[in-house]
């Protein structure tokens, strides 16, 4: 029988509660190769005709932005959309959203509107996430360009914009889909330090190349015991539509995570397997404070159906010398 008792103190260990977190993943009998090809062959033939009409409502949209017709463009928007502009401003409903494009009209009346798709990629059959930008040539021809990530949702048999996101211009060279939807997280960018006496744990977090992905480092340490070192890897899942994670500790432990924001805090729904062949499971909780201060809670935990305590940790941003 596996002891709980010597696997308590990885779970309890802050970032190793992170670490040994992992979703299972139930495997599907394999298909007839037939079947599984004729199945990819319509998936793809649904995409393409699908896309066209994206593009043709696209086209439309932009169409009726050149009008300067208000009601005709707030036809390609479901009611409850919204729209973040590059400096984090939201605005969301038909009210507001009328309100803003009747100020955005007046200042570019006279402008002729152009859009590119750079590209487009289906997160789930109704679903669809473009990468886009628009172009204003004003009268007397001088240009202003912005690059935008929309979400397009299938609401009957029309495609309507359900959320839309300015994205900064120094993100032009970077790729299309990770980096808008990860943007919420670069806050914990840098250097921090546990701010308890009871227990040391260093971590740093960094981007990626081309900032597709997020990447934290953590060392935990406490009196009596090795240090434990844990890797965390925060990613886009666009199949999935969501922000996931998947960590591995320097004991063996591996795990994965779903993360949903709310507010200044992300939620984080975490599953795994301990180096033993235990499982564990737990909810973490990163709350934005101030931009030098995170709290880091671990609630709802388990080890082999096993509930243990709830923990709390306060971190400080450490600064550079």
């Amino acid at each position: 029988m596996r002891s709980l008792r010597s696997r308590v103190p990885i779970l309890v260990a802050t970032a190793a509660a992170v670490s040994v977190l992992a979703v299972t993943l139930l495997a599907q009998p394999p298909r007839p190769a037939d079947s599984a090809g004729q199945e990819r062959s319509k998936a793809q033939d649904s995409n393409a005709s699908e896309e066209q009409a994206i593009r043709k409502a696209a086209a439309a949209h932009v169409a009726a932005m050149n009008k300067g017709d208000v009601d005709a463009v707030l036809a390609f928007w479901t009611p409850d959309a919204d729209y973040i502009d590059e400096s984090g401003k939201a605005t969301r409903g038909k009210d507001g959203l009328t309100a803003l494009f009747k100020k955005g009209m007046a200042e570019n009346k006279g402008s002729k509107i152009t859009g590119k798709m750079n590209s487009l990629k289906f997160l789930r059959p109704e679903v669809a996430m473009e990468d886009g930008s628009l172009e204003f040539t004003a009268p007397d021809g001088s240009k202003e360009s912005n690059r935008y990530a929309l979400v397009w949702v299938k609401s009957g048999d029309k495609w309507l914009i359900s959320s839309a996101r300015d994205l900064p211009a120094e993100t032009s060279s970077l790729p299309s889909l990770a980096y808008p939807q990860l943007k919420g997280l670069e806050w914990l960018v840098g250097e921090w330090q546990d701010a308890s006496d009871k227990i040391d744990v260093h971590t740093v977090c960094r981007w990626d190349r081309d900032k597709s992905f997020l990447l934290m480092e953590y060392e935990v340490k406490r009196p009596g015991v090795e240090p434990i070192h844990v890797s965390q890897r925060i990613g886009w899942d666009g199949h999935n539509g969501m922000v996931r994670s998947w960590v591995f500790d320097s004991q063996g432990g591996f795990g994965e995570g779903y993360w949903q924001r709310q507010g200044n805090k992300w939620i984080v729904t975490k599953a795994g397997i301990l180096p033993d062949g235990g499982t564990g499971s737990a909810t973490n909780i990163y709350e934005f404070v101030d931009q030098n201060t995170l709290i880091w809670r671990a609630i709802d935990r388990e080890v082999d159906g096993q509930p243990l305590s709830d923990t709390e940790i306060k971190f400080v941003r450490k600064t550079a010398k």
